[in-house]
């Protein structure tokens, strides 16, 4: 992939992630990126090992937001390719898939369209003297997008690019200064950036990453030789070797970030650690030095659910509670998107990041919390904690030495479940839609409480004792969202699309077809997933109330599924 010929190429890599796989991705295999390799742009003595990395490197998934950019810098000019995961189309532009969790390839390819102005906002290149230069898109490669569609799972193993040129307002600068500020000034999600600089075709340092809103500046000595000294393969291999073990691995995947949700559920905090961060805390034994077998991370479970219980202390309404480790992942780079439930598998230690969601049960809704975290290395100086409370808008708290208890007090009472009054003894037709749009709404309404007890009562005010049991475990089933690994997700809309007899002359048995807009949340991202459904149901007077006494699955489908990232505005 790359430029036209008048400007050479800039070929997309993930530049030396691991000491044994020592670069993560090429975006693009092909004649043309074999053409690029011959290019004036490439160093020809980088010629082998490009060349091995075509036959050897497939695209990886990152646990997190990742993008890569290769900056050449030229006398004149900047040229810049930087290469997005569809994933992040989707997110930032707030993409719908269909039923089958495949999102169209019109969709993607407009969105595309539409991130230009993102990159180009969001992505900056300061001059020795702080002034910004202005880049113009050449060139966007979609040929990752099939014109079939892209499905959910196959979001970040596939790519865009952009060929950008920043001419340079002043010659041959000293320093440049790169800056990337993905998802703008209310950004709450990690992002990171793989940011590989080459000098007239010259790698200027090792290849490192920046992470949202810090910026980077490199030093370029023009008067080098063109033909000085290159550092070979097997140098540059071990050189960041030793860089990732000095820095314990957080070259990688760049600090700790957690994400601190208090609902009126419960209180949950879920975390993002480097391996090798977490075991300057705490011992993780394993047999070979640079791996983690999937028997050794299930034997870590305990001890990390204990580490968390001391380091991580929580009250809710002014009482203690422990932690419960609801969910434990390893992330390697296989892994598509590490908010779903990935199967276990064997992961490098240089590379994996340690997922963690603590929950913690309160038997009341929350009023009152506190956080604390009291735990920090030379590595490891402060976690970046996005705070998500009840619907508000997101928030940031930074746990460091002198800042380590997070306070919070508020309201977060949820809508009340009430029984829905029967006057007349028959439901006249002109009610039907609407009672029973009310009666389904207290159903699904039912689930926000925590409690199997509380969810039978709340049940009772809409539905007959002998279908309670049946319609308790239909409608928790119909809200596992089966793409968050089980998750419980909590409706947020249901809507009657109609209602009629279910033969003609017998008023007794309707037939209903409703909508129900569920969402789970984790990570940061917004999870929802919106469901139509058919049956059959008898409403009833029942205590000067109406409910459902009869009930029978017709159909359920899938509508569409999407996933966002909150308070993330893709209009602003």
């Amino acid at each position: 992939m790359g430029r036209s010929a008048g400007h050479g190429r800039i070929i997309t890599m993930h530049y030396l992630n691991s000491p044994v796989t020592t670069i993560a991705a090429l975006s693009l295999v092909g004649d043309s990126l074999r053409q690029s390799l011959r290019s004036s742009l490439v160093p020809k003595l980088l010629l082998p090992l490009l060349g091995l990395l075509l036959s050897t490197a497939p695209l990886r998934a990152h646990p997190i937001s990742l993008s890569s950019v290769i900056a050449d810098v030229q006398d004149d000019q900047v040229l810049v390719e930087m290469q997005i995961m569809l994933e992040d189309l989707v997110l930032y532009h707030r993409l719908a898939a269909d039923g089958e969790l495949n999102y169209s390839a019109n969709d993607l390819q407009q969105a595309a369209k539409k991130h230009r102005k993102f990159v180009l906002d969001y992505f900056s290149i300061f001059d020795s003297d702080g002034s910004r230069l202005v880049g113009s898109i050449d060139e966007e490669l979609l040929d990752q997008i099939d014109p079939m569609g892209v499905a959910q799972t196959d979001l970040m193993r596939r790519s865009i690019a952009y060929t950008i040129t920043y001419p340079l307002k002043q010659a041959k600068p000293k320093f440049l200064t790169f800056v990337q500020n993905f998802g703008g000034p209310k950004a709450v999600l990690p992002a990171v950036m793989d940011l590989h600089v080459l000098h007239k075709g010259m790698f200027v340092e090792k290849s490192t990453q920046i992470v949202y809103s810090r910026p980077h500046t490199i030093s370029l000595d023009w008067q080098r030789n063109a033909d000085g000294k290159r550092a070979t393969f097997a140098e540059i291999r071990k050189q960041h070797g030793e860089q990732l073990q000095a820095r314990l691995g957080i070259s990688s995947y760049t600090g700790l970030f957690s994400f601190l949700y208090i609902t009126r559920f419960e209180v949950r905090h879920e975390i993002l650690v480097p391996l090798l961060t977490l075991e300057q805390w705490l011992p993780i034994p394993r047999r070979d030095p640079d791996f983690l077998d999937v028997d050794e991370q299930t034997a870590l479970r305990g001890a990390i659910e204990q580490f968390f219980r001391k380091h991580n202390l929580i009250t809710v309404n002014d009482q203690p509670v422990d932690a419960n480790l609801t969910r434990l992942n390893f992330f390697s780079l296989d892994i598509n998107d590490f908010a779903l439930n990935a199967e276990p598998r064997r992961v490098s230690v240089h590379q994996a990041r340690v997922g963690v969601i603590l929950t913690f049960p309160s038997s009341a809704t929350p009023r009152s919390a506190t956080v604390s975290w009291d735990i920090f290395t030379e590595f490891a100086s402060f976690i970046n904690s996005v705070l998500l409370i009840g619907n508000e808008q997101p928030n940031q708290f930074y746990f460091h030495q002198t800042s380590q208890i997070f306070k919070w007090t508020g309201d977060l009472t949820g809508p009340k479940v009430a029984p829905v009054v029967a006057v007349a003894a028959q439901l006249a037709e002109s009610d039907r839609a609407k009672v029973l749009q009310q009666v389904l709404t207290n159903v699904y309404r039912a689930f926000d409480f925590r409690d199997d007890e509380d969810v039978y009562d709340a049940l009772d005010t809409s539905v007959t004792g002998d279908l309670l049991r049946e319609i308790y475990l239909r409608i928790k089933r119909s809200l596992l969202m089966a793409e968050q690994g089980g998750a419980l997700s909590h409706a947020t809309d249901v809507q009657v699309e109609s209602v009629r007899p279910a033969r003609e002359g017998n008023n007794d048995v309707l037939e209903a077809v409703w909508r129900v807009t569920g969402v789970s949340e984790h990570w940061g991202h917004v999870h929802t997933r919106v469901s139509e459904y058919r049956a059959r149901l008898t409403l009833v007077k029942h205590a000067d109330a109406w409910k459902i006494s009869r009930f029978q699955l017709v159909d359920e489908k899938r509508l569409k599924f999407e996933t966002s990232i909150r308070g993330y505005d893709p209009n602003q």
